[in-house]
């Protein structure tokens, strides 16, 4: 196995090459065949010394985490100061922050983690900037806000870009793709009629990732980068949200036009705002909590009122018995059912089990054993 500097040095030239290369029909197979050697490397050196390298510290704390991306003066540090506890120093020049600095924004009873990070460079993937380092940190999202002047709107796919190489996926979904190992048969491949790579391919793919034998299912369209990533294992997939910022510089046309197309190709939420005139600022709170899918829930006692002031804040999904080991999970297990009343439920004081699913703005009655 070589060394740590010449796994870096066939990176970079295997990466210089990626970049290079236009993508088209013809050059398709050899990108793939490309990023399944520079995933092996990538694997290869995080084997050695963890992921990433030594990155920033920031203690994730709240009910979750917000991380701000943007390039330099994007606005980010002024946006943190503007909606959370932090105090993140502000200036009107590029490179003012330079460490992790964390805030709390509190918005409908949650404790929600901002993360202001140092602005990523162009070849942050490359290393630059501290690229490895910022990225360490943006891994531990929830979701990602992503801060863009208005007025050089280009950008945002330069930042798509890089954390693409960093190997994080904005706002996309870990590809639906299942790979069946085995010790004899060959590969096999099962697509359902899906639009997939030629067999010989991923065959290839696959061999460079020491696969000679197994089973393919794909559940949907994939091209040879998504079963690249499903190979990698290292690959994060995290939400986004867009925040254009600094629309106060620009006519208000434009602004909703240029909100409206970036929306439609990235599929992101976009939110246009001022942080230095107080714009819209309410509403990219509103916006994070919404795409953070957290849900308030209200604790009733069996003959009181629910206590509304003080929410219980649990994810999308959450079911009965996460409330009951929110509150103790010791006594979890001593949960019966619950009475429901909101969204969630069919009538008020609906009677439900502990695998019963709630959902924003319920109140929730625990009935425990005797």
């Amino acid at each position: 196995m070589p060394d740590k500097s010449a796994l870096q040095q066939k990176l970079e030239e295997l990466q210089k090459d990626y970049s290079k290369t236009k993508y088209n029909k013809a050059t398709n197979k050899y990108l793939g065949a490309l990023r399944a050697k520079i995933a092996k490397i990538k694997k290869s050196m995080a084997e050695k010394k963890g992921r990433g390298g030594t990155g920033f510290s920031v203690k994730k704390t709240g009910d979750a985490t917000v991380v701000l991306v943007g390039f330099p003066n994007a606005g980010k540090s002024s946006l943190l100061t503007a909606i959370t506890n932090a105090e993140s120093r502000v200036a009107a020049y590029a490179f003012t922050t330079l460490e992790a600095i964390p805030g709390t924004l509190i918005y409908n009873g949650a404790k929600i983690q901002i993360v202001d990070l140092p602005g990523l460079v162009e070849g942050a993937h490359e290393g630059k900037g501290g690229g490895a380092k910022i990225a360490s940190v943006i891994r531990t999202a929830d979701l990602l806000l992503f801060i863009v002047d208005i007025n050089t709107p280009d950008l945002l796919h330069k930042l798509v870009e890089e954390l693409n190489e960093l190997d994080i996926r904005p706002n996309r979904e870990k590809p639906r793709i299942r790979i069946e190992r085995r010790t004899t048969g060959g590969i096999t491949i099962d697509s359902n009629k899906h639009n997939i790579p030629e067999k010989r391919n991923l065959v290839e793919v696959l061999n460079d990732f020491s696969i000679y034998n197994g089973n393919i299912i794909f559940y949907e369209d994939a091209d040879l980068n998504d079963v690249v990533d499903v190979l990698s294992e290292g690959v994060a997939y995290i939400r986004g949200v867009v925040a254009l910022n600094k629309v106060d510089t620009v006519e208000p046309a434009y602004a909703t036009r240029m909100s409206q197309e970036i929306g439609r190709i990235t599929g992101m939420k976009v939110v246009n705002i001022s942080v230095l005139q107080n714009i819209r600022l309410d509403e990219l709170k509103e916006t994070l909590f919404r795409a953070l899918e957290l849900n308030r829930v209200y604790l009733k006692p069996r003959d009181g009122m629910a206590d509304r002031e003080n929410p219980m804040i649990l994810r999308s999904g959450s079911t009965i018995m996460d409330v009951a080991r929110h509150v103790h999970s010791k006594t979890a297990r001593d949960v019966r059912y619950a009475y429901v009343t909101g969204r969630s439920a069919k009538f008020a004081g609906q009677k439900v089990g502990t695998e019963h699913v709630i959902m924003d703005e319920d109140e929730v009655t625990l009935i425990y054993l005797k």
